[in-house]
């Protein structure tokens, strides 16, 4: 069939599928001006097409004209940001031949992609570039004519594809998918020539006679059902699939932290011996403590972090995953002797867990520790009187959910586990501690009141968290520096050991505030800094162990959970996993936890019942349709009558040829019938012919009122009840959904 030019109307009808499929994309922003936006870009290249099709420009200047203007007006916008620093700016590819002129644009998304979500709008540029080049796409298809129906649907599905990439399937649950479905559906039935054709015909024999009217083809009906069985199978399916979503944004490089920053331990002795030292001031619900530098980094000299920094905001999954029970915690921090001139130097900010958002302009978040900064000036100290408003989400683990608990295993926990050159005589003493351990974290509790013991603390001790001072605190005499020293000590110690035994451990440098708070305003002064532990338990998240004797409790687990579904829980491990032998490399620890991912047989089920569904519409839809037919032939008196003898007779043996006359298939009918059932053939054969009579009469005569006439229709059903009498039992069942009639016209 020869392509037709498309209208205003297919137009219109293309840009609202373009539309709607771009709401996904919108939401990905922080105001809804950016849909404003994107409909400037889908309207822009359908007026550039317009414009050469009126001025007579061949398809292909057309095209080229059109993608150099948007690839233009995007490089101009995308030259007028400044190119990223660091090394994600100095890739050899920048200066090859085209580098000049894709780098703009290749920062464009690398700054969409590190953004916080949602972004604000001045990142748009990468959104519209793409609204812009499908539009494009699909506007030349449309001035083809040949692809007028698919070109649409792929340029939505293009748009609506990134949309849930930049959301990672947050903007969208499935409304828009189903609108998406809708209006696709509507273009291809309305506005397709083939889907709908309009009949007006003269009354023929063997035809009811119909008015002019619009009515649905193979063609339009089948595509419609296709459209929805297609898009009701994708949402089913969608739904099924649960784990974690495709994030493309852990693809770019975030920034990195400088590497001459000063080691934040330095500063607790500092802070320790002028003990009355306002550091901050906290107001706001706070867990009963406050982190300042997570140390998930361990060489046997010291401890220190590598961290992977982002804007508050962004939406990146930490390496291991965060516990099950989790609080919500909102505080305004007023930093004091932690910035201005007389601070330590550094840019970290006390927060608590994982940081979701702040009040702070170009704050910087890592994931995997909860560490917040914020970049400082040259003299590398926070401004003065620095106030903020920060929210997070702390792990709140529970202490039955915590007996269950296993460990992780993978290369996301060797960072924890890590224990370069260890000394072969602190792995045998921390094998000796566990021994006897049911669960992993008595492991945990009996290393910290093993740590704790009968030492010392004391702020003046000897620092450091080397093997030489930690097997001193650990094996030597009081008299010989053993047996005292700092919250430093004791909180390495502890993770030392624990990793020792195969459970992922860190540090961290923070302030103790008693008790969790709920709005009133806390002083924090340099008596309150100290270090402590934390121990990483599936499904439970991280465990805060402090060991020091001035603790409240060594163990930051609830002594009292509240009542859980015990399914929800962790599975208990069967056995533990022995500690490495000396000098062994470290192994990390056979994992309870089962990884999320696609449910396989949840998407097979899923996949059976949306095409039983689809089946069942299918039939619903036939049985209606024959409905339809019948009540409409039953209107029509004697053609209509025989018309049903005809469907009949298509249904029993197939179409019978063109030439067949009615009489002709009146003498078949009644051979058909008397080969099945001899007891009713001469009964048939008369009423087959009165109806072919009846209904050439009709057609022929002279014009009449059509009037319907139960007995004719009786007549009729009678003959239909034996052909369908001696008919093969599949052509039986089959009988009332049979299509074959409805392509008759």
């Amino acid at each position: 069939m020869t392509p037709r030019p498309t209208g205003p109307a297919t137009t219109g009808w293309a840009l609202a599928l373009l539309l709607v499929a771009a709401v996904p994309l919108a939401a990905s922003f922080t105001t809804p001006v950016v849909l404003a936006l994107v409909l400037g870009a889908l309207l822009a290249p359908v007026g550039i097409v317009a414009l050469g099709r009126w001025l007579r420009v061949p398809p292909w200047g057309v095209a080229s004209g059109g993608l150099s203007l948007v690839l233009g007006v995007a490089l101009a916008f995308a030259r007028a940001e400044p190119a990223p620093a660091g090394p994600a700016s100095e890739g050899t590819w920048r200066a090859g031949p085209g580098g000049s002129l894709v780098a703009p644009l290749a920062d464009a998304v690398a700054r969409l992609l590190t953004a916080p979500r949602p972004a604000p709008l001045e990142l748009a540029l990468p959104v519209l570039l793409l609204c812009a080049l499908v539009s494009l796409g699909v506007a030349l298809a449309l001035a083809r004519g040949s692809a007028a129906r698919l070109a649409p649907l792929v340029g939505a599905a293009v748009i609506y594809g990134a949309g849930q990439l930049l959301s990672a399937g947050a903007a969208d649950g499935g409304v828009v998918a189903t609108a998406c479905v809708v209006v696709a559906a509507a273009g291809w039935v309305v506005l397709d020539g083939g889907a709908v054709g309009r009949s007006s015909t003269a009354v023929r024999l063997g035809e009811a006679p119909r008015r002019a009217r619009v009515a649905w083809t193979v063609r339009g009906l089948a595509g419609l059902v296709s459209v929805l069985v297609v898009g009701a199978g994708a949402v089913v399916v969608a739904s099924a699939v649960d784990g974690r979503p495709f994030e493309p944004r852990e693809l770019v490089a975030p920034p990195q932290v400088p590497a001459d920053l000063a080691n934040p331990m330095a500063e607790l002795a500092r802070w320790q011996a002028e003990p009355d030292l306002v550091l901050l001031t906290v107001a706001g619900e706070h867990p009963g403590y406050l982190s300042w530098v997570t140390l998930p980094d361990f060489d046997g000299a010291g401890w220190g972090a590598s961290l992977d920094l982002r804007p508050v905001g962004s939406v990146v999954e930490p390496a291991l995953a965060p516990g099950r029970d989790r609080g919500a915690m909102d505080v305004t921090v007023e930093l004091v002797g932690l910035a201005g001139s007389a601070s330590p130097p550094g840019p970290w900010l006390p927060s608590a867990g994982q940081v979701t958002e702040t009040d702070l302009t170009g704050a910087l978040v890592d994931a995997d520790s909860g560490v917040l900064m914020l970049p400082v000036g040259q003299d590398g100290r926070l401004p003065d009187g620095l106030t903020y408003r920060v929210r997070s989400e702390v792990d709140q683990p529970d202490a039955v959910r915590a007996a269950r608990a296993g460990v992780p295993a993978g290369d996301e926990v060797d960072r924890y586990l890590a224990l370069p050159r260890f000394p072969a005589e602190m792995r045998e003493y921390a094998q000796a501690v566990v021994e006897g351990a049911s669960s992993r974290v008595d492991q945990a509790t009996l290393i910290a009141q093993e740590v704790r013991g009968e030492r010392e603390l004391a702020t003046d001790a000897i620092g450091g968290s080397s093997y030489v001072r930690l097997r001193e605190f650990l094996f030597a005499d009081r008299g010989e520096g053993g047996q005292v020293g700092t919250s430093e000590q004791f909180a390495a110690s502890f993770a030392v050991l624990a990793r020792a035994v195969g459970l992922p451990s860190r540090l961290v440098v923070g302030f103790a505030l008693d008790e969790p708070g709920t709005g009133s305003p806390v002083t924090v002064r340099g008596q309150d800094a100290r270090v402590w532990a934390e121990v990483y338990l599936a499904g439970t998240g991280w465990v805060r162990f402090d060991p020091a004797p001035d603790a409240a409790t060594a163990s930051g687990l609830r002594d009292e959970p509240e009542e859980q579904d015990v399914s929800d829980a962790e599975p208990e491990p069967e056995g533990l996993p022995e500690a490495p032998p000396p000098g062994a490399d470290d192994d990390p620890v056979a994992s309870d936890a089962v990884p999320d991912g696609v449910d396989r047989g949840g998407v097979v089920v899923a996949v059976l019942l949306a095409l039983a569904g689809a089946a069942g519409v299918v039939l619903v839809g036939l049985v209606a349709a024959r409905g339809l037919r019948r009540r409409r032939l039953r209107a029509a008196g004697a053609v209509g009558a025989w018309q049903l003898v005809a469907d009949s007779l298509v249904l029993r043996r197939g179409r019978p040829a063109p030439a067949a006359t009615v009489h002709a298939e009146a003498h078949e009918v009644a051979d058909l019938v008397r080969a099945s059932d001899r007891g009713t053939a001469r009964g048939v054969d008369h009423e087959a012919a009165g109806l072919a009579l009846a209904a050439e009469a009709e057609a022929f005569g002279p014009p009449v009122e059509v009037a319907t006439s139960d007995g004719t229709w009786d007549a009729a059903r009678r003959v239909e009840r034996g052909l369908r009498r001696g008919a093969p039992r599949g052509r039986r069942l089959g009988w009332w959904i049979d299509p074959r009639p409805l392509r008759r016209r």
